[in-house]
């Protein structure tokens, strides 16, 4: 079976290097998913079995890592094992973060750092590993190493093949994922491959860490999209303020209406998903002067289960109008009150609510450009990123200046969404592929419990948000509305809408026992990660592939 010492290993190699998302060391990762993967003579026989994917237009120029074991040739059921090999930064650990990459030195010594009583309690035990990286999620591509060894060694127990993918920027926007979606379809096509299920290794989520001492797989992703609203208001000196519109006044109604907004929430199959926040809020301002802002933007992060794009729209839609009249209506009222104090007759423009989507003010502006517009516009965004300018920056000022071309200047309200966007995934478990999927699973959880008497468990959706939201687009819902209004799409974030309306597989996290995701206290279960989950897989993948 798995060679404990040599899991372990791995996982000590893999933590070493820091893989820090967005940063020079997340490109130094793959080299060594490489060269660990030519210690498997499979590999560093078979030709073209590794494959590095690179992805487009990426400044950093980071690579998707692939090695496809092909075992049986004449079948082409496959089971496919990815994972995120990138973290986050290591901040959080003050003193000790020159050694949060070392996971015997920070296991020893996590006690320096406040630690809760559950962490102490876990640190004095002596089993659990501490340091970044640990649970999210390098040990998933230790466990993917020794996976692969063990089914080259040991051919004849299971009848089809294994795809493993490490992916780039999962902390970041998944841009390794999109990458990795594309490449899916096209090794399909190219090897004559069914994808019989997708496998991740994500540690799971606990609501009750502590106390909870049971172990998940889980089924279905949330998605996550991000509204932004652009706010062109009118600018004017500080000493006459009602010749103007603040877009800040018109980005806090948005924001009043918006902000932890519960109707917003989806309740589905026992899960609600959490209200709606803004992530940030800005004018656009980049030097002092004694006038208002003419510009502000701010994006929300919202949650979903049953996104449907043109619904939601509309919603947003009717939020920032109401939010706007309610701008132009308090800054009237108060034109009026300050007539009143003052004696004077207050000039005041008037303003009407006007709210476009980002599509729709691209279709007018169109009408009066002189030139291939959307060429204009991508090469403006691939200018702004050459400069290092983060996506979220360019998300917005790709609306301003889209504004800029606009003839018809007004004050106004510009809907579009922003990267990275995470489509909620629930195949219908009605699906052939999808029910011989949860039936392998049934057959885990009952060998979980008589062989380890570990109480392993189905549940559904995986709450932290994951790649396995790229794995089956709803087919029933518009989503090419949505896409018509995600910035950046055909330049800093190419996003693979196509190519993910092929890509439906059904995928499940099964995940290792981990705690503290994106904390000084990140830490993994040593006992069930290498004693338990690896046989777990082996008999899931077996079941997959048809030996028992």
């Amino acid at each position: 079976m798995i060679e404990r010492e040599r899991y372990y290993s791995n996982l000590k190699r893999l933590v070493e290097i820091p893989g820090v998302s967005g940063t020079e060391a997340e490109t130094e990762v793959p080299a060594v998913i490489v060269e660990m993967l030519k210690d498997i003579p499979y590999f560093s026989n078979a030709a073209d079995s590794i494959r590095l994917i690179p992805l487009k237009n990426d400044p950093l120029e980071r690579v998707d890592v692939a090695a496809f074991l092909q075992i049986h040739p004449e079948t082409p059921d496959t089971v496919i094992l990815t994972g995120h090999y990138d973290v986050v930064d290591v901040e959080e650990y003050g003193h000790l973060k020159d050694i949060a990459f070392d996971i015997e030195k920070i296991t020893e010594r996590i006690k320096e750092m406040p630690v809760d009583e559950d962490t102490l309690k876990d640190a004095e035990s002596g089993e659990w590993i501490f340091g970044r990286g640990t649970a999210d999620m390098k040990f998933g591509h230790a466990l993917a190493m020794e996976l692969l060894r063990y089914y080259a060694d040991n051919p004849d127990t299971i009848n089809g093949n294994i795809l493993y993918v490490a992916v780039c920027g999962e902390e970041t926007n998944s841009e390794g994922m999109l990458e990795a979606v594309r490449f899916f379809n096209s090794f399909a096509e190219e090897k004559k491959l069914q994808y019989k299920a997708l496998l991740l290794a994500e540690c799971y989520m606990m609501e009750d860490q502590a106390n909870n001492k049971d172990h998940y797989i889980h089924y279905g992703s949330p998605g996550k999209v991000m509204p932004m609203f652009f706010f062109a208001g009118e600018s004017t000196h500080g000493g006459e303020p009602f010749l103007g519109i603040d877009p800040l006044l018109m980005s806090n109604e948005v924001y009043r209406r918006l902000e932890l907004n519960t109707s917003f929430c989806q309740t589905l199959r026992g899960s609600t998903t959490p209200p709606p926040v803004c992530l940030k809020m800005q004018d656009l301002k980049t030097a002092y002067s004694a006038s208002i802002p003419l510009y502000a933007a701010a994006y929300y992060t919202l949650i979903t289960m049953t996104l449907n794009p043109e619904e939601l729209t509309e919603k947003l839609r009717a939020i920032a109008y109401d939010s706007m009249k309610a701008a132009i209506d308090f800054v009237d009222e108060k034109a009026k009150e300050y007539g009143r104090i003052s004696g004077d007759k207050t000039v005041r423009y008037e303003y009407a609510p006007c709210v476009m989507t980002y599509e729709e003010l691209l279709g007018e502006v169109r009408k009066g450009y002189d030139g291939n517009l959307l060429q204009h516009l991508r090469a403006y965004a691939l200018e702004l990123q050459a400069e290092k300018t983060d996506v979220h920056d360019i998300a917005v000022m790709l609306v301003k200046h889209l504004y800029e071309l606009y003839k018809d200047k007004k004050p106004m309200i510009v809907l579009s969404y922003i990267p990275p966007y995470y489509p909620d995934t629930y195949l219908p478990k009605t699906d052939p592929d999808v029910a011989e999927l949860m039936e392998a699973c049934d057959k885990v959880i009952m060998y979980a419990r008589e062989k380890y008497n570990e109480s392993l468990k189905m549940k559904d959706w995986y709450m932290g948000i994951s790649d396995i939201c790229y794995t089956g687009l709803n087919e029933e819902a518009n989503f090419d509305s949505l896409f018509r209004n995600l910035i950046g799409i055909d330049s800093v974030y190419p996003f693979p809408d196509e190519e993910l309306k092929k890509f439906r597989v059904p995928s499940i996290v099964l995940g290792g026992y981990g705690k503290d995701f994106h904390k000084h206290t990140e830490r993994l279960h040593k006992h069930y990660n290498f004693n338990v989950l690896p046989d777990l897989y082996v008999q899931i993948i077996n079941t997959l592939l048809n030996k028992q």
